[in-house]
């Protein structure tokens, strides 16, 4: 392997930890520094190393009981397995010894396998990240002294073995000082293999024993080369004292070119850098061993775009203060089947590990805990009185002038460039072999592990299809082979792609802000909210809250043509703020039920049904809010004609909304002249352009700004049909839930240009099936189970319960809640609903793209910002820069990361006339996933300015 490869792998994998800024800067250093070695001395110095490894064997005797560990300090009450800690040494003669740390299975130890843990780095503590950061039975607390259970420890099922390996990784140790200068690939194997056949003696019961190797990471290095070297020694031997029957790599980092390309890729199909940085990537690098200039400078040219995040997990915070966990940024829900440090799958069990509220500054607790004289004590560790700390990664934060043992690219001496041979060597021996990958990992991504299988070119004996948890049924955990279909009609029969299920199906899934609110009198509501008392609600069921206007606007009194409106204005200032009209899409959704009720209105329902919640980053905080009903037969809006409910489209959804505009000022005469924008999301992106456009030419035609448009901001905008179908399907493919054999179908036999053949519907089929359960409008989410039973639905994701949408349709269906809202006072024959069916069977036009409207509204100077989620399958971040391209404008200002709270919020990009942003870790409700961020979003929008930099 070359320096420049050697390097860019160490670039993209060396697992240090800190604050985030600290490990960028070191990786670069890190990775910079094998740069500069001489070529011919990297790859040839040390080729007459290859010599045979003398195995050392000595007596355990008595060793074993030594190492019993009866309790670890801060241990939550006494375990119900035997752990053990201590050192086997690996060589007399240099003094070099490897650490472990052994819990056997809670339940039957005598009949469950034998499970080696390994975590990668090169360099990092299996101790550290593996056992007490991942699976092992106990995390450490933010005081850094005490511990708690973690209920999915992997000894739930196996005996766990933790290996600190190699010598200078977290508490094992050489007494000789050039071991550390002379570190590597075939060393650590050669160490490896000694420890487990000494261990074996200390250990005699488990000769024999069922053993797998599992890890994550470099441990795609470790695991082949350890397996490989296992089954040569149980041939040479002719014995199978280690029984080896399988392997289990998470996030594996197998193969240098392979691995970097990914990378790359990644980050393009995951939004975080711009299509034409990763063009000058794809132009200049050809990830051969060979890495030019130009291509080092596209490389960090799209570092720099990304910005700092996590790339071990994409969507995860960051630790800012971890002496005080109660100022971190938030903590992270995490899903199963998609973090790096593996939470997932096991062997054959299949079993689901389940990690939320996961901190961003454990590993600081771990490492504070493992460096208490007390824990060392009781963990037989650094017996010898090592010179450095315990470190997860060796070479992290380290001053290389104070201590000798540091792993470094210095001192690393060999790494094959790729591990696919030894994986094949494998998968020929018979030994089990799996590949798992977290799906929101940049650096080892599922990206890398599939181009890596393309390259094995194994035959597929099982299908792709979806796996599930036990837990909860119906949730889906990741992707192995087959699945069933749901949304196929919805894709293939209608040519509104973000229609009524976009917004249906989104409620049925998403979250809300947990926050308790202020209640205050209706006395002191009027005192300090201007309203009009025949429009004022000073109450709602179940909580006495400040809320402001909602009522009905006629705006065709001939057919008895009414709209619901719901408005709230600012809470300071009010005449100060600007007038901002809110739209939900479907067509047909309630932007009462999902825009104000769910998305970014002040208060939200809990799952009594009955009461409310005040929401921190309500949307009102910065704008006066208007919130309608349209068109009719939506929500409350109605018509006493009913031929109106099957007479409906754009045009007459467009004409109704400038009325009730119209009329609406005349009620609310103060507002005419103030700055007014429209925002909103999904089929929002018919609505909008086109209502923006009249109101654009109207007040041309009266030669006045009766209605003072200032900008429209849509959020992952419904814009061309054809457009937001390609997209999907690309999105699948790119986040890894569909198979390449589907998605090559699919690009085959589809022309997305209005034509779908038997062969496309087919193929497009096969990729709902592939896909499985999963809510497209954000593939992350939990699903809702049982909305009667809030304890019932899956894992809760931030910011709230899946359930929530049916508490809000319970809440607005309450008789007493709809005459505190003025709602319903015709008796409409039906009860009210997120989103109408009837409204959208009778859609009757929407034109196949809105890209021309957002043209002639660029032209009339309007400001206009597109905005896009990024977990969101349906009216994709993919379709919304599709759509951006096919228009052509000219970037003003390039890609770059924007921040909240010291964290990458998401992605911003100018255009001439056009400001396109993305939201990181939103799906397709924006304000409901990020609703701190999806409120900068807004303030940054209202006063011109690009998100903060």
């Amino acid at each position: 392997m070359s320096r420049e490869a050697f390097a860019l792998q160490l670039f993209f994998l060396l697992l240090v930890h800190g604050t985030l800024a600290d490990q960028a800067a070191r990786v670069l250093e890190f990775s910079r520094s094998r740069m500069n070695f001489q070529y011919d001395q990297y790859t040839t110095e040390h080729a007459s190393q290859r010599v045979n490894h003398q195995l050392y064997m000595r007596s355990q005797v008595g060793l074993k009981e030594a190492d019993k560990v009866s309790e670890l300090p801060g241990q939550p009450g006494r375990a119900d397995f035997d752990q053990y800690a201590g050192y086997v040494t690996v060589s007399a003669t240099s003094g070099k010894a490897l650490f472990y740390y052994f819990v056997e299975a809670a339940e039957d130890p005598s009949t469950k396998p034998l499970v080696l843990w390994l975590n990668g780095g090169p360099g990092c503590s299996s101790l550290g990240d593996g056992a007490m950061l991942e699976i092992g039975p106990f995390f450490v607390n933010s005081d850094n002294k005490t511990l708690s259970i973690n209920r999915y420890a992997w000894n739930n099922v196996a005996n766990m073995l933790f290996l600190e390996s190699l010598i200078g990784v977290g508490f094992s140790y050489s007494n000789t000082t050039s071991d550390y200068n002379n570190t590597g690939d075939r060393s650590t194997a050669a160490d490896a293999y000694t420890f487990l056949t000494n261990w074996l003696e200390r250990f005699p019961e488990y000769k024999g024993r069922d053993f797998f190797i599992t890890g994550e990471s470099y441990g795609g290095h470790y695991i082949p080369q350890l397996a490989n070297a296992i089954l040569t020694n149980n041939n040479i031997m002719n014995t199978t004292s280690i029984n080896l029957k399988g392997v289990a790599i998470g996030n594996a980092y197998l193969d240098d070119s392979t691995n970097t390309r990914a990378t790359i890729d990644y980050y393009l199909t995951h939004a975080l850098i711009s299509k034409e940085t990763h063009l000058a990537v794809q132009q200049n690098c050809s990830f051969n061993g060979t890495y030019m200039a130009q291509c080092r400078n596209a490389l960090a040219a799209a570092e720099t775009e990304k910005g700092i995040i996590d790339l071990y997990n994409i969507y995860a915070p960051l630790c800012w203060n971890a002496s005080n966990p109660r100022q971190l940024n938030g903590l992270v829900q995490l899903l199963t089947d998609f973090y790096h440090l593996t939470l997932a799958l096991f062997l054959s069990y299949q079993m689901v590990l389940q990690a939320t509220n996961v901190d961003p500054c454990s590993r600081y607790y771990i490492e504070s805990y493992l460096n208490r004289p007390e824990v060392q004590k009781a963990l037989h560790a650094n017996t010898t009185g090592l010179e450095q700390p315990w470190s997860d990664c060796r070479c992290k934060n380290i001053d290389k002038s104070l201590f000798n043992n540091i792993i470094t690219p210095e001192n690393w001496k060999d790494a094959p460039m790729s591990m696919l041979p030894s994986i094949q060597g494998l998968i020929s021996s018979g030994v089990s072999t799996w590949l798992y990958s977290g799906d929101i990992d940049a650096v080892c991504p599922v990206t890398s592990t599939l181009y890596s299988l393309d390259i094995l070119e194994l035959p597929i004996n099982s299908s792709w299809r979806p796996w599930y948890s036990d837990d909860n049924e119906g949730s889906e955990t990741g992707f192995v082979s087959w699945g069933d279909c749901r949304l196929v009609a919805m894709w293939l029969d209608t040519k509104v792609w973000c229609s009524q299920q976009s917004e249906k199906l989104g409620i049925w899934f998403l979250p809300t802000n947990l926050k308790e609110h202020s209640p205050c009198s209706p006395h002191s509501c009027k005192e300090n909210c201007p309203l009009n008392d025949q429009n004022f609600a000073s109450s709602l069921y179940g909580d006495v809250l400040c809320f402001n206007n909602n009522r009905y606007v006629t705006v065709d009194a001939k057919a008895g043509r009414a709209l619901f409106y719901y408005f709230v204005e600012a809470p300071h200032d009010p005449f100060k703020k600007p007038l901002v009209l809110w739209l939900n899409g479907g067509p047909g959704c309630s932007s009462f039920g999902a825009g104000a009720m769910l998305e970014l209105g002040p208060f939200s329902v809990r799952s009594d049904n009955k009461t409310l919640y005040k929401k921190q980053h309500a949307w009102n905080t910065v704008a006066n809010m208007l919130f309608v009903e349209v068109p009719a037969g939506v929500g409350y809006s109605y018509s006493n004609t009913t031929s109106d409910y099957y007479n409906i489209g754009d045009k007459k959804t467009t004409d109704d909304a400038y009325t009730f505009l119209i009329n609406w000022l005349k009620k609310f005469p103060e507002y005419q002249d103030r700055d007014f924008f429209i925002i909103g999301e999904s089929y929002a992106g018919h609505y909008i352009p086109e209502l923006a456009n009249l109101i654009v030419s109207n007040n041309r035609a009266i030669n006045s700004t009766n209605i003072k448009l200032k900008g429209v901001a849509i959020g992952n905008a419904d814009l061309h049909d054809n457009v937001t179908l390609r997209a999907s399907f690309d999105y699948y493919w790119r986040h890894a839930m569909i198979s390449d054999r589907v998605y090559r179908a699919i690009q085959a036999s589809c022309g997305f240009n209005d034509t779908y053949t038997n062969d496309c519907q087919n193929a497009m089929n096969l990729a709902i099936e592939e896909k499985g359960n999963v809510d497209d409008y954000n593939i992350y989410a939990p699903q809702c189970h049982d909305a009667s039973n809030p304890s019932g639905s899956s894992d809760s994701v931030l910011y709230g319960d899946p359930c929530t949408n049916h508490y809000v349709s319970s809440y607005l269906n309450n008789p007493e809640v709809q005459r505190a809202l003025h709602a319903n006072n015709t008796g409409l024959n039906y009860t009210w609903m997120d989103c109408s069916e009837l409204i959208f069977d009778n859609w009757k036009d929407s034109p196949e793209t809105m890209l021309p409207s957002i043209k002639t509204l660029i032209s009339s100077g309007t400001r206009i910002w597109l905005y896009s989620g990024d977990m969101d399958a349906v009216c994709s971040v993919t379709s919304t820069q599709y759509a951006l391209d096919i228009l052509g404008l000219p970037v003003e200002t390039s890609w770059r990361p924007w921040h909240v709270d010291n964290e990458v919020a998401g992605y911003v990009v100018g255009y001439r006339g056009l400001v396109f942003a993305t939201v990181r870790g939103a799906g397709h409700m924006v304000p409901y996933y990020q609703p701190r961020r999806a409120l900068a979003l807004l303030s940054s929008f209202l006063e011109g300015k690009l998100p903060p930099e």
